[in-house]
C-alpha cells in the first residue's frame, strides 16, 4: 500500500514540457508577436527617435580618435601661430 501511494505521488509531481509551458504562460503571459517584438528596447513612439541615438553614438565614436589626436598635437605645440 505504501509503495503504491509513493508511486502515485511520483507520477503526479512529475512535470513535462507541456505543463510547465502552460504554468509559465499563466504567470508571465504569452509572448508578443509581430514586428519589433523580439528586441529589448522600444522602437516606435519614442520621445527621441532611435536614429538620433544611433547616429549620435556612431558619430561620436568615429570622431573620438580625430579629436584626441588634435588635442595631443595641440598640447605638444604643433599648432604654433
Amino acid at each position: 500500500m505504501l509503495a503504491r501511494s509513493k508511486l502515485i505521488t511520483q507520477k503526479v509531481s512529475t512535470r513535462n514540457f507541456q505543463t510547465s509551458a502552460r504554468s509559465f504562460n499563466d504567470i508571465f503571459g504569452s509572448p508578443k508577436s509581430g514586428v519589433y517584438s523580439n528586441i529589448p528596447f522600444k522602437v516606435k513612439n519614442r520621445k527621441i527617435p532611435i536614429s538620433f541615438w544611433f547616429w549620435g553614438i556612431t558619430g561620436s565614436l568615429f570622431a573620438f580618435p580625430f579629436v584626441s589626436t588634435y588635442w595631443h598635437l595641440k598640447k605638444a605645440g604643433s599648432f604654433m601661430e
